[in-house]
């Protein structure tokens, strides 16, 4: 406990559309950006600071005319019980938005650029100072440039209009751990906290470690029988489970991807495949995200056709990796059902083409210009469809806006090639995999332990992990 800390908020839940808001919307950037972000400074040696706008709403002023009853005990000298409000206090509904918009001004009056890719992002370039990036989540900044110099005169421009918090070089951004060897440009992005808390708050703290969060031969189907009692108690699982796979754990993303089909009616054989996880995560808490080197983007992407037993609809999975890390991945079912392994692969590669041209214009942004993505890919059929605009008898039922990723073929922005399923990094994100292949996939896209455990001192986790 470092600081305690008590705040007066607004009943947000009783604010009505149209009178007392308008829109609503916050600062929050996609996950691989912040990742990309992270893996291009760790690679290219820029300084990664984090800082703090300490009660960030209340320097945005309030739209609307509201009013607030302040509690009982709450009595500040000049106020009446009844009183309008006259900044967005914490908690009305646009609040977020009021906040993003002074911010937004107040940056480019310091000479920001927004970035067109996404808007929670900025560009401050000095002729001496060189660029610094600056990635806006709600009220947590991170500051990222070529010099030091820059990125203190950044701080400085902010700390003039809002009182801020300089929490120094990155540490913990989001939840996320962030471990950074300078010497090695190496980058560790990890949640050990949570990764840890998990087990112990579901009562497996004591299990026995699994090698695999989801055994190979594991089918998961919807039979009606066995209904769990406590049903939310899945659905916390599950969600705590997506926010680390869609975080810092890539090596879990398809098993809590196929558990959250079951939210609705979960059953005893749901709850024992996320204890299963669970029991993986004990072994692996120290497991991380590793950026290293200087590798061009690169995408991999395979299906698994009609893996789902209910729907025998089939599963998309792809990943991006940069600088020896993994930056974005996806393991999700597809809408449509696939009449052949071509046409599932064909899907899957649309899909994972609309993630390759945003990661490249993101790439770009920041500096890093590499040409054509290549995407490897282990179907030799679907590989024809994509150079070859023909309609045969068993593809001209498939939906036009698949054929999207024919043309950023043709013009150069992606580069699909042959690569074997043995090689398929994406292949753990469509099926359980036995412990030796997932293993290779975990390695594949940068899944590994923790660098600053060495320095820390090898705990339990740490001693579980080298028997995994």
């Amino acid at each position: 406990m470092t600081r305690y800390k008590a705040r007066l908020v607004a009943q947000g839940f009783n604010k009505v559309p149209g009178r007392d808001f308008d829109e609503t919307w916050a600062l929050v950037p996609n996950t691989a950006m912040t990742r990309a972000l992270l893996a291009v400074a760790a690679a290219t040696g820029w300084e990664i600071h984090h800082v703090h706008v300490k009660t960030a709403f209340l320097n945005a002023k309030m739209d609307k005319e509201m009013y607030i009853k302040l509690p009982d005990g709450f009595d500040p000298d000049g106020l009446e019980e009844i009183s309008g409000l006259k900044l967005a206090l914490y908690w009305t509904k646009q609040a977020g938005r009021l906040w993003g918009v002074t911010l937004d001004k107040e940056l480019k009056d310091m000479g920001a650029v927004l970035s067109k890719v996404d808007p929670c992002l900025y560009k401050w370039c000095h002729l001496v100072r060189g660029r610094v990036f600056i990635l806006v989540y709600v009220d947590d900044l991170i500051v990222a440039g070529e010099k030091l110099a820059g990125v203190e005169a950044v701080k400085r421009s902010m700390s003039a209009k809002f009182e801020m918090r300089d929490m120094g070089e990155v540490k913990d951004f989001i939840c996320m751990n962030v471990m950074r060897n300078r010497a090695a440009k190496t980058l560790t992005l990890s949640s050990p906290g949570h990764t840890a808390k998990l087990p112990e708050v579901f009562e497996m703290d004591k299990a026995t470690p699994n090698k695999t969060p989801m055994s190979s031969g594991v089918k998961l189907t919807k039979t009606g029988e066995g209904l769990l009692p406590e049903g939310n108690r899945f659905a916390k699982l599950v969600g705590s489970l997506l926010y680390l796979s869609t975080t810092t754990r890539p090596d879990i993303a398809f098993a809590v991807g196929v558990l959250s089909r079951f939210m609705s009616c979960p059953e005893e054989d749901h709850m024992r495949a996320a204890k299963g996880v669970l029991r993986y995560l004990r072994g692996t808490t120290r497991l991380g995200v590793v950026y290293s080197g200087s590798e061009p983007l690169q995408g991999f992407v395979d299906a698994d056709w009609a893996g789902d037993i209910d729907g025998r609809r089939s599963t998309t999975g792809f990943v991006f990796t940069c600088n020896g890390g993994a930056i974005a991945w996806a393991s999700k079912r597809q809408s449509t059902v696939a009449t052949s392994t071509a046409e599932a692969e064909y899907v899957a590669a649309a899909m994972a083409t609309k993630e390759a041209l945003w990661l490249r214009k993101l790439l770009s942004a920041l500096g890093v210009d590499g040409g054509a993505v290549a995407m490897g890919e282990d179907n030799q059929s679907c590989l024809a469809l994509v150079n070859n605009p023909e309609a045969t008898g068993r593809t001209k039922h498939v939906d036009v806006a698949y054929h999207m990723v024919r043309d950023y073929q043709a013009r150069g922005d992606v580069a699909f090639y042959f690569l074997p399923s043995a090689d398929m990094p994406a292949d753990g994100l469509t099926k359980p995999l036995p412990s030796p292949a997932f293993t290779a996939f975990r390695a594949a896209v940068g899944v590994g332990k923790d660098l600053g455990a060495a320095e820390r001192g090898a705990g339990p986790g740490d001693r579980l992990l080298e028997d995994c």
